[in-house]
C-alpha cells in the first residue's frame, strides 16, 4: 500500500528553496513548506512574487513575500525574507 503521507521532492527550483526554507527556520520532516509563485494585482505591488509559506505542527502558518519570479529567487533572497520576521 502506497503511503499518500511520504513527501516527495519538488521538481526545479522550489525544491531547492524550500531546502533553503526548511535548513534557516531548523525545521522538521513534520513540517510543511510551499512555495508558489502569484502574480500580484495590488497597487505598488511587482507583478509576480514567489510566497513561501510554512505550516508547522507547533506553530500557526507563517508566510514571506519575495518581490520576484521564483526563478530570480536565490538563497540569500529567502534570508532576508525569513530574518524579516
Amino acid at each position: 500500500m502506497k503511503n499518500l503521507f511520504t513527501r516527495r521532492g519538488s521538481p526545479g527550483h522550489a525544491s531547492q528553496v524550500k531546502s533553503w526554507v526548511s535548513q534557516h527556520l531548523a525545521l522538521t520532516e513534520a513540517d510543511l513548506v510551499t512555495v508558489a509563485e502569484l502574480a500580484c494585482h495590488e497597487p505598488g505591488c511587482p507583478p509576480v512574487e514567489t510566497v513561501l509559506t510554512v505550516h508547522a505542527l507547533a506553530s500557526r502558518p507563517r508566510s514571506w513575500h519575495i518581490h520576484r519570479p521564483l526563478a530570480e529567487v536565490d538563497q540569500a533572497a529567502v534570508v532576508a525574507a525569513l530574518s524579516e520576521t
